[in-house]
């Protein structure tokens, strides 16, 4: 709708707005600028946005791409902690299930690297598996590893020490899950007003980059 009122309706008010041309606001000045802009070269800018998004998806699809936004996921303040919620939720489950059923801690983590995707966190369970092999534990590898959270530290602790491992991680597991939907719930709810505040805040700038030099020039004639 924006791109629709710059190529359409900012082009009739042209000849209008030349007669005051010093006078009118910056915001007006800016939006007929793009309005040309926009109307004069639309080929190459439309095929320069479609190589650029070719550009970025064929980044992606290489593993300097993935590790990078890998890497992202688990920086980026706001929302490293629900990916983290998410991975943990994941290969929890999933270890849970396994020794449960009577498989090996070794082979348990050497599965569980398969079901994240995510190059640190398999970077993180390769260095437990490595650990559990020198004879150090689960938990020594939990421990210390920064993107572990610090209940998951305590709790796979104690439970490698009272032997109830599978339970503690299916409980974790069932946490982590429970405090996910809170969180995405509470970022919906922030979301929508600020996607209203936004919409408001843009339609505000074009109806006022019109309006106001309309009144100039009514000024002008009386």
């Amino acid at each position: 709708m924006v791109v629709f009122v710059l190529v359409v309706v900012f082009p009739k008010f042209a000849d209008m707005f030349a007669q005051i041309h010093n006078q009118l606001p910056s915001t007006t000045k800016v939006l007929m600028w793009t309005s040309d802009m926009l109307r004069v070269y639309w080929v190459p800018i439309v095929f320069g946005l479609a190589a650029c998004i070719a550009a970025i998806g064929k980044w992606l699809s290489v593993e300097q791409g993935q590790r990078t936004i890998d890497r992202l996921k688990l920086t980026v303040p706001g929302i490293k902690q629900i990916f983290v919620e998410v991975y943990f939720i994941q290969s929890l489950k999933v270890m849970s299930m396994s020794l449960a059923n009577g498989v090996t801690v070794v082979d348990t983590l050497a599965g569980t690297k398969d079901v994240v995707k995510n190059h640190l966190i398999r970077q993180f369970f390769a260095q437990t598996e490595e650990a559990v092999h020198q004879g150090k534990g689960l938990a020594h590898g939990f421990q210390s590893s920064p993107l572990v959270p610090d209940l998951v530290k305590q709790m796979v602790t104690t439970g490698e020490e009272s032997g109830n491992l599978p339970h503690v991680m299916g409980r974790l597991a069932s946490y982590y899950e429970r405090e996910l939907t809170k969180r995405l719930t509470m970022l919906s709810k922030i979301a929508e007003p600020l996607m209203l505040l936004l919409m408001g805040l843009v339609v505000g700038v074009l109806v006022s980059s019109l309006i106001l030099p309309i009144f100039k020039l009514s000024k002008a004639v009386t």
